[in-house]
C-alpha cells in the first residue's frame, strides 16, 4: 500500500519546529522526566495499538519543549483521527484523555 503524504503529517508541526526542540534539548542537563521529541504521524495516530499510542501521545501533550507543544486545534485534528478508526470504542480513553487536554490548555 502506497503511503500519503498525509500519513506522515505530523499535525501540522513544521520540521523545523522539532528540529529547534532537538536542538534546545542538547544545551539543558539531563531532566528528572525526559524531554519529549517526538510529534506522532497521522498515521501512527490511525494505526498504533491503543497501548503504544497512549504514551506517545501522553509525552506529546504533556512532555514536550514549547516548541512542538500541541495547539488545541492540533489535538482536535488527532481526536478526528481516533474517531475514525475501526476500533474507536477501545481507543475512546484516548479521545477523552484529548478532549481534557485541549479544554485545559
Amino acid at each position: 500500500m502506497r503511503e500519503h503524504a498525509s500519513d506522515a503529517d505530523r499535525f501540522g508541526v513544521p520540521a523545523e519546529n522539532i528540529q529547534a526542540a532537538e536542538r534546545r534539548n542538547t544545551d539543558y542537563k539531563p531532566q528528572r522526566t525526559p524531554i519529549n521529541l517526538r510529534v506522532p504521524t497521522r498515521k501512527e495516530v490511525r494505526q498504533l495499538p491503543r497501548d503504544e499510542l497512549a504514551p506517545l501521545l501522553i509525552g506529546w501533550m504533556e512532555h514536550s519543549p514549547i516548541e512542538i507543544v500541541p495547539s488545541r486545534g492540533q489535538i482536535q485534528l488527532v481526536i478526528e483521527v481516533l474517531q475514525q478508526r475501526p476500533d474507536v470504542a477501545d481507543v475512546a480513553p484516548l479521545i477523552n484523555m484529548c478532549r481534557n487536554y485541549s479544554s485545559d490548555s
